[in-house]
């Protein structure tokens, strides 16, 4: 989904500090999972505690996003443990703070094996929740990021032509930075013909 490129940033200096940095790393581990939680949860318009726990934060997201009811015993078990090894990765990100509280000069920072251990965490912990978030979501997103929604933006412009002053212009564009409500009135329309 092109709105989470923002998190492409995250990602590279999590692979660039895996061996020049480890405790940066580790910092932004848990950063790329939180953003991705409260970008998941604002989106579907879920109302989170702006002090919940990362765990919390990390449990509530997957139990809005994965809710398919096979195997629901097992699923919830799963996103048990998930919570409990992203509220593990908090724990040693806290202990060194590395970006977000400062250390010490004298401070014992992390080494390699722990900074690769929190970037393979990382990765499939934000990669199942990011995968369920597509793929497993029954509600639509109350909120609508312009740039997710290119086969809509495209046929919405083929037939709905926009020239102004002699220039072509967007028209779904137009209407999402105009009117976001009509927008999204238009987008849910678009995909209940879809479904039907």
């Amino acid at each position: 989904m092109p709105s989470f490129n923002y998190l492409n940033a995250h990602l590279s200096t999590i692979e660039n500090a895996v061996e020049t940095n480890p405790d940066l790393c580790v910092e932004v581990c848990k950063s790329l999972i939180e953003s991705l939680c409260k970008t998941i949860l604002t989106n579907q318009a879920i109302g989170y505690k702006g002090n919940v726990q990362f765990q919390n934060l990390v449990k509530q997201t997957l139990d809005n996003v994965f809710m398919d009811e096979y195997y629901k015993a097992d699923k919830i078990e799963l996103i048990r443990r998930i919570a409990s090894v992203s509220q593990k990765l908090n724990e040693i990100r806290n202990r060194s703070g590395f970006a977000s509280h400062g250390q010490d000069k004298q401070h014992t920072p992390f080494d390699k094996m722990i900074a690769v251990l929190a970037y393979k965490s990382t990765d499939m912990i934000g990669g199942f929740i990011l995968y369920s978030y597509i793929h497993c979501t029954a509600r639509p997103d109350s909120r609508i990021h312009y740039e997710d929604c290119q086969t809509f933006n495209e046929l919405f412009d083929e037939e709905n032509p926009l020239e102004l002053g002699g220039v072509i212009l967007s028209a779904s564009e137009a209407l999402y930075k105009q009117d976001y409500e009509a927008y999204k009135e238009a987008y849910y329309s678009y995909l209940s013909n879809l479904k039907n």
